[in-house]
């Protein structure tokens, strides 16, 4: 941090996906990650396929991937990938 500079304002994204055709389904959980980083969970959705995730820092790239799971705990791989360029 330099003093005097605006710093940028933390930002938020609402994600949303296409429903699991499996019958099954518990809920999803989202992940994030910057560049060069590995995904951690952010966000767990258990009624929807929307979901906001805030607080992202501005003036960052954020990738996010997002996940099923089922009843049994059993998880799904990644989905495609998606990028938010944090204003």
């Amino acid at each position: 941090t330099t003093a005097g500079l605006p710093q940028p304002a933390d930002a938020t994204v609402t994600l949303a996906w296409d429903p699991s055709p499996e019958p099954d389904i518990a809920g999803y959980i989202v992940y994030s990650r910057v560049l060069g980083g590995t995904y951690t969970p952010a966000l767990t959705v258990t009624n929807g396929t929307t979901g906001t995730i805030e607080g992202l820092q501005g003036g960052t790239t954020y990738f996010f991937v997002a996940t099923a799971y089922n009843t049994g705990g059993l998880e799904s791989d990644y989905s495609n990938e998606v990028t938010f360029n944090a204003p």
